[in-house]
């Protein structure tokens, strides 16, 4: 079985006089990929999504559920008074593993019958949030209990999305599925897919977004 990735992100879209807090890791020669925000509420959490998205786009001996809960410990002695959230993608031959945590959005499409069929949502991943709509756990806050963790085969055409909860919140699985339509049963380049990613960001802002605006798209297939 051989693997085909292509990954692209537009991140931090409306940060124009600073960073911003949303950070994205990509490790190309294991396939995974994160996307993590930190929160807005606390200087220092721009850095600490910035570690966190790097340290995870690794591999470790372990559960990956340890793996986090280990970082997160780390975290917490880094950067004190700070948090963030998890988006992680990781592809290989064995199998294709979705993780989250915290209140950013992740949906996994799949194009079956050979790419033929129309896009199809086939996962949405939880997001933690109280009735207030506030995150109830984040990596390296005083709350950290629970990494969500989805497995899917390792054969077809998948496309996942990664998104800050700013443009999440402003973003329809409808609006994702006529973006997706664009991409046909070939190969898009890294350019095809950032183009995609900021013009949903743009949407998102138009549509009122005035959050850290961060899109990501890691296109995958499986032969």
């Amino acid at each position: 079985m051989s693997l085909r990735c292509v990954y692209a992100c537009a991140l931090n879209v409306n940060a124009s006089d600073s960073k911003g807090f949303d950070a994205f890791g990509a490790n190309e020669n294991l396939n995974i990929f994160t996307l993590c925000d930190g929160a807005n509420s606390c200087p220092g959490s721009g850095l600490a999504a910035d570690w966190l998205s790097q340290v995870m786009a690794m591999d470790e001996p372990g559960s990956l559920s340890d793996q986090l809960m280990t970082r997160h410990d780390e975290m917490c002695e880094k950067f004190p008074e700070t948090g963030s959230t998890l988006l992680r993608v990781k592809a290989s031959h064995q199998e294709l593993e979705l993780a989250s945590i915290g209140d950013s959005f992740l949906w996994l499409f799949q194009k079956s019958w050979g790419g033929f069929a129309p896009w199809k949502c086939v996962e949405t991943m939880p997001r933690d949030l109280d009735e207030n709509g506030h995150p109830t756990q984040l990596v390296g806050s005083e709350v950290c209990q629970k990494l969500h963790v989805r497995h899917h085969d390792p054969k077809g055409l998948y496309c996942a999305i990664l998104m800050s909860d700013g443009p999440g919140l402003k973003t329809s699985e409808e609006k994702l599925k006529s973006r997706l339509a664009m991409l046909g049963r070939n190969e898009p380049s890294q350019a095809d897919l950032a183009y995609l990613c900021n013009s949903l960001a743009i949407d998102a802002q138009k549509s009122g977004c005035l959050d850290d605006t961060s899109v990501a798209m890691i296109w995958l297939k499986f032969i």
